[in-house]
């Protein structure tokens, strides 16, 4: 196990000690898949390397929202051609469903501030005995697994939850693990060139999420 962040400088800063944390858990994830005889995931990495910008710079659920999803679609596509993982319908449903609540059930900005054309919007609507007011956002049905802070929104243990209770009906984890062996969030940001989440690999308990 290499310097984890606890030993780095304080003069290095904290992206350093994210680098480092991230080159730890790739090689705990290496060796593990190594150890059982498996090469696949070395030559992945080798492949195509994990993004590890900081994600509280630039939050995965930001980027989603901000890009095109055919150019989500796309980027995974050729990535995952590369790379020689073959996609079906079940492994798109779960990417989708990703996307989908990065887009609308992962909080946008640190404020509920929605901009002063939406305000007005609304107070003209709620005038309008013909008009339904709406803010957006203010539909919990759009959100049926639950939604995250910002913060929150970082942490791939909190994101994987709500991709298990997601897909609960169709086996929840195992089904998630049976689709993408080295962890669905793990994946989904590799090949989509995402920033990693925060603990997507616990090297601790060999689990990657």
């Amino acid at each position: 196990m290499g310097m984890t962040c606890l030993e780095c400088s304080p003069c290095l800063g904290d992206f350093y000690c994210l680098q480092m944390e991230i080159n730890d858990y790739e090689n705990d994830i290496k060796e593990k898949a190594m150890s059982i005889g498996d090469s696949k995931l070395d030559d992945l990495l080798e492949q195509l390397a994990p993004v590890i910008l900081p994600p509280a710079e630039y939050p995965p659920a930001d980027v989603v929202r901000d890009t095109p999803r055919e150019d989500l679609i796309e980027r995974i596509k050729n990535n995952a051609e590369e790379v020689g993982i073959d996609l079906t319908d079940e492994h798109w449903e779960v990417i989708n469903f990703l996307f989908d609540f990065y887009e609308n059930c992962c909080e946008a900005n640190p404020t509920a501030y929605k901009g002063h054309n939406k305000y007005w919007e609304y107070i003209d609507c709620v005038r309008n005995k013909e008009c339904t007011p709406d803010l957006e956002g203010a539909d919990d049905n759009a959100c049926p697994y639950g939604s995250l802070s910002r913060k929150e929104a970082l942490k791939a243990y909190r994101v994987y939850r709500i991709l298990v209770k997601a897909f609960k009906d169709k086996g929840g984890k195992k089904h998630l693990y049976k689709l993408f062996p080295y962890g669905p969030l793990f994946t989904i940001h590799l090949l989509a060139q995402l920033p990693r989440l925060v603990g997507d690999v616990d090297p601790h308990y060999g689990t990657a999420y």
